[in-house]
């Protein structure tokens, strides 16, 4: 079976191969037949509809919406959102496989007392937010990095805000305390609930102000075509077939705002955890479902 998830340079999806190349390395190969649909809001329009596909862990949304048929089987999702939108028995709805994570990495790591802050991947492309948290004296993950350099300081921090739902997630697997916030409107409230209610903690965001620095991404014919568009819609010239220019640069508007936001974030000492009781529950009932996976799809010798 082929592992399926969504290939981008973002933290959480690439945490996908880590984990099943070492739980079931020999039921992974590039037989695309069937598909092992892994961790992340996976279950949409974007899963091939030809191949059977094994769900374990994904979570709803994004999108349009799936045909589920009976070529998919479902090992677990990501939590009971998921599977009442998908008419799941609510048994299914076990936690985010993240969690397996700890299965598969822990060696020791050193405390170092920081408190770090990652966006989601898609807000990097709005602002550059490195400097807001050096000068509010926190530690900036790039959700684009390493992987494994970014985990080990999940690992070793103290507070994570994260506004990556899977920083969290980590977090908390490894007992790291977090606190969910939320800047732009991409964030998805609902995957956040579904993995949180699997954890029974809420899910209350904290905002911070939306920063818009989005003409650093663009080559320099774009930026002016959008200045221009500005300052057209800015006199009232402006017809509603044209594609609006992206938001103007508000950097300097916010910038204490948005430092002095995160600054109070980790001196607060507001964050969550989940119950670690529970936590164990779910590891085990997750464990169960991929012996179970293996003995459904393990090769015999011959």
């Amino acid at each position: 079976m082929k592992l399926f998830y969504y290939r981008g340079n973002n933290f959480g999806d690439k945490l996908n191969p880590v984990i099943w190349e070492s739980l079931i390395p020999d039921l992974l190969d590039d037989d695309d037949s069937t598909l092992l649909v892994g961790m992340g809001t996976l279950i949409n329009s974007r899963v091939p509809a030809e191949p059977q596909k094994l769900v374990f862990g994904s979570g709803y949304g994004y999108n349009k919406q799936a045909r589920v048929d009976d070529k998919w089987k479902f090992y677990c999702v990501r939590g009971p959102l998921t599977a009442a939108q998908l008419g799941l028995d609510k048994n299914l709805a076990i936690t985010d496989p993240a969690l397996l994570l700890t299965q598969v990495v822990n060696q020791p790591v050193a405390p170092t007392g920081e408190v770090v802050f990652m966006p989601h991947h898609s807000s990097m492309l709005n602002a550059d937010w490195a400097p807001f948290c050096a000068k509010a004296g926190i530690t900036f993950l790039d959700p684009e990095a390493d992987m494994h350099e970014v985990l080990t300081k999940i690992r070793g921090a103290k507070l994570v805000i994260a506004e990556a739902m899977h920083a969290a997630i980590v977090a908390d697997a490894y007992r790291v305390p977090w606190v969910p916030v939320a800047c732009y409107e991409h964030i998805l409230g609902f995957k956040w609930e579904d993995w949180c209610q699997s954890m029974s903690v809420p899910y209350v965001p904290q905002t911070l102000p939306s920063v818009w620095d989005i003409d650093k991404t663009l080559s320099p014919r774009d930026r002016l075509a959008a200045n221009v568009k500005r300052s057209l819609r800015g006199v009232g010239i402006w017809k509603d077939d044209w594609t609006p220019p992206p938001p103007a640069k508000n950097v300097r508007q916010v910038e204490d705002a948005v430092v002095g936001a995160l600054s109070k974030l980790a001196s607060s000492g507001q964050s969550y955890l989940s119950d670690e009781r529970l936590q164990a529950v779910a590891l085990e009932r997750l464990m169960g479902q991929i012996e179970r996976l293996k003995h459904d799809y393990a090769t015999v010798a011959v």
